[in-house]
């Protein structure tokens, strides 16, 4: 037995060190770099909800350190990892955490990365979007009151089941004249510390797929791209039956002489509905964003609308936000921005499900950036 174990043993170790002479190269190279921003909020609401009405606020607006590790063996395979700890509204943590591989045959990671549709796809009206980032200005949304609607639809604009930073695997091939194309699984949305795939509650065997074209024709920049999320919605809090989540998001934008302009569309079907109400309906949205750079300062103009019916009751829920941003670089890693966002707001169920709410809303920011 010895005997076969040490001979084992020993097949192995020289596998081994073949191995790790055909793979063998330097040392990953690591790289540190990072952002600090500090904004001032504004924001006046129109609900007489407890926390709303006029309030100024800051906001550090989710600064950042990103390790990097870059590596290339023998062979030519690229390899990495890359962790990125986060300060975000007063809370520290790892905000993604992932490890990959890379060659001619596209890439492959495993853990907390991004999910394909951001990463091959997810062109909206917020692609030229300057100053404080996204539909919702990094959080900006969140001073005044949402009236209870479905976040992916009104808040965020994406497709249902996007998982976001949860663990998962990917695949990204590689570029084919301007064609690509990524999937990606993850067990557990809710998951970001280990993989595990229980049906305990939330949105589990999630699987995404995305893929678009981007090119240059006549000096024109264009990109086409679009993405579908699949995943198991398990029982709600109350013990609900929910419909399965199927949702998908087409994007569109071109860009020339400093000028920029994106569009993008979301359908949502019947996600995570309650399969007891009759015509629920998780809703769609649309979105257009035109911006202009010129130079040190650039400039930017953004509306989106999103409209739902989960109540099933055929009055549906609807959502307007139009927005204005500015940047301007100071120095080198420095810039200085401010951003407006007027929300139109309204559940014709109520909040709680009672009488019809809604809320008129405006949030100014104000803010600047370091990165380094």
């Amino acid at each position: 037995m010895k005997k076969a174990l040490f001979g084992t043993s020993a097949i192995a170790g020289a596998a081994a060190l073949a191995a790790g002479s055909a793979f063998a190269g330097e040392a990953p190279q690591v790289t540190f770099s990072g952002a600090v921003a500090y904004e001032l909020q504004f924001a006046d609401g129109g609900a007489e909800d407890a926390g709303d009405g006029f309030r100024i606020g800051g906001n550090e607006q989710q600064s950042e350190f990103v390790w990097d590790a870059r590596g290339t063996a023998d062979n030519g395979l690229e390899y990495g990892a890359n962790v990125q700890w986060r300060w975000m509204r007063g809370n520290v943590g790892f905000d993604e955490s992932w490890l990959d591989v890379r060659g001619s045959f596209g890439r492959v990671y495993l853990g907390g990365e991004d999910t394909v549709i951001d990463l091959v796809a997810g062109t909206a009206g917020h692609s030229v979007q300057v100053g404080s980032w996204g539909t919702d200005g990094n959080n900006a949304l969140r001073n005044v009151n949402f009236q209870g609607l479905s976040t992916a639809t009104h808040y965020y604009q994406s497709a249902a089941g996007m998982t976001s930073d949860a663990n998962k695997i990917g695949y990204i091939t590689p570029n084919f004249a301007g064609f690509q194309a990524g999937i990606s699984y993850t067990p557990d949305t809710g998951d970001q510390e280990q993989i595990s795939g229980n049906d305990n509650g939330g949105t589990t065997k999630a699987t995404e797929i995305a893929a678009g074209w981007g090119g240059d024709l006549g000096g024109v920049g264009l990109k086409i791209d679009g993405g579908m999320s699949f995943a198991d919605n398990q029982s709600g809090n109350s013990g609900q039956d929910l419909e399965q989540i199927r949702g998908y998001m087409l994007g569109a934008s071109a860009s020339f002489a400093g000028f920029g302009l994106a569009a993008g569309y979301l359908n949502n079907g019947d996600s995570s509905c309650d399969k007891a109400v009759a015509g629920c309906d998780a809703g769609e949205g649309f979105n257009i964003g035109a911006s202009y750079n010129f130079g040190a300062g650039s400039v930017s103009a953004m509306w989106q609308v999103g409209i739902d019916d989960t109540d099933g009751n055929g009055s549906s829920d609807r959502s307007e936000i139009s927005h204005l941003g500015s940047s301007f670089t100071i120095a080198e890693g420095m810039s200085a921005y401010a951003n407006y966002y007027y929300m139109d707001l309204s559940n014709d169920g109520g909040q709680a499900g009672g009488t019809t709410a809604g809320n008129h809303a405006h949030v100014l920011l104000i803010g600047t950036r370091v990165t380094f």
